[in-house]
C-alpha cells in the first residue's frame, strides 16, 4: 500500500475547517459575529438588544366554561311563587296591624277628650239651669206684686226684679270642640262602638233642640224690654247700677211711669210667656244634663278609662 494515501493533505484539511467554521457562523446572531477577535463591538454597528421572551407569554389560555343548565321542575316554581306571595301577605298583615294599632289608640284619644267635654258641659249647665231658676222666681214674684191690689205698696221690689228679669245672665253653650273634630275630619269612623255614636248623636240633637228654644226666648225677651219702656222709669233703672256689677233695690217706693191695667197686663204677658219657654229650657237642660252623664259613663266603661 502506498504510504502517500495514508497520510492527510494539510490544505484539504484546513479548507475543510474553515467549511466548519462557516457552517457555525450562519447559527451565531449578527451582533456576534461582528465581535473582533479581542470581543469588541466595531465602530460601525451599534450593539442592540435581544429580549428573549419565554413562550408562556405568547400563548394564548383558551378557557372552555362549563354552563351548567338545570331545568326547574314545576313543583320548585309553585315553591317560590307560594314563598313570595307568603311574604307579600305577611308585609301586608304587619302593615294593617299597625295602622289598626294606631286608630285603636287615636279612638280611644278622642274618647279621653270626649269625657272633658262632657265633664265640662255638665257643670255649664249646672250653672244656666242656676240662672234659669232664678229667673223662674222673679216672673213668679212680679206677677204675684203686680196682680195684688196695691202694687205701688212694693214698687221698690217690682223695679229691682223688672231689672234682674230682663237680664240674660249665664247661657250653655256646648263644648264640642272634640265632637265637630270627629265629624269635620271623618273621625267617627274610627269609633268602633255603634251604641256610643248613636249616644253621641242623640246629645247632640238634643242640643240642637235646646239651641231653637233658646233663639224663641231672646225674642221673647226683646218683646219684653219692649213694654218695658212704657211702664217703667229709666231714671230709677240708672240709679240700681250705679254700683255696678252690682244691681240695688231702690230705695223708697218710686212711682211706676205707668199705672195703665192694658199696659200692665201686656207685661204680665211677656213675662208669662218668657217664663214659659224658661221653663222648657230648664226641662231640655235637665235631660240634655242626664244623658251627658250616661254618655260618660258609657264611654269610660266601654275603653277603660281611668277618668
Amino acid at each position: 500500500m502506498d504510504k502517500d494515501q495514508n497520510i492527510p493533505d494539510p490544505k484539504s484539511e484546513d479548507k475543510n475547517s474553515e467549511l466548519k467554521n462557516e457552517q457555525k457562523s450562519q447559527h451565531i446572531p449578527e451582533e456576534i459575529q461582528t465581535l473582533g477577535s479581542s470581543g469588541t463591538v466595531s465602530s460601525n454597528q451599534q450593539p442592540t438588544t435581544v429580549n428573549y421572551k419565554p413562550e408562556t407569554e405568547t400563548m394564548e389560555v383558551h378557557k372552555h366554561p362549563h354552563h351548567v343548565t338545570h331545568k326547574k321542575k314545576w313543583g320548585e316554581y309553585l315553591l317560590e311563587f307560594l314563598m313570595l306571595f307568603l311574604a307579600v301577605f305577611l308585609g301586608f298583615l304587619a302593615e294593617n296591624m299597625r295602622e289598626h294599632s294606631v286608630e285603636r289608640e287615636r279612638e280611644k284619644q278622642y274618647m279621653r277628650s270626649m269625657v272633658k267635654d262632657l265633664g265640662q258641659d255638665i257643670r255649664n249647665i249646672n250653672l244656666d239651669l242656676e240662672n234659669r231658676r232664678s229667673k223662674h222666681q222673679i216672673a213668679d214674684s212680679l206677677a204675684e206684686m203686680f196682680l195684688q191690689h196695691d202694687p205701688q205698696s212694693q214698687t221698690s221690689f217690682i223695679y229691682f226684679c223688672a231689672r234682674r228679669f230682663s237680664v240674660v245672665g249665664y247661657i250653655f253653650h256646648m263644648t264640642d270642640g272634640t265632637l265637630m273634630q270627629l265629624k269635620n275630619s271623618g273621625g267617627l269612623r274610627l269609633v268602633r262602638k255603634q251604641d256610643v255614636v248613636d249616644s253621641l248623636q242623640d246629645y247632640y240633637n238634643l242640643f240642637q233642640q235646646h239651641e231653637d228654644n233658646r233663639e224663641l226666648e231672646m225674642l221673647q225677651l226683646r218683646d219684653y224690654r219692649d213694654i218695658m219702656v212704657r211702664i217703667f222709669d229709666v231714671k230709677i233703672f240708672e240709679a240700681m247700677i250705679k254700683n255696678f256689677p252690682l244691681t240695688t233695690i231702690p230705695p223708697g217706693n218710686p212711682p211706676l211711669l205707668n199705672n195703665d191695667r192694658r199696659a200692665i197686663n201686656e207685661l204680665l204677658m211677656r213675662i208669662q210667656l218668657s217664663k214659659r219657654i224658661n221653663l222648657v229650657n230648664i226641662q231640655r237642660l235637665m235631660e240634655l244634663k242626664g244623658k251627658g252623664l250616661r254618655l260618660m259613663e258609657q264611654i269610660k266603661k266601654q275603653y277603660h278609662l281611668d277618668e
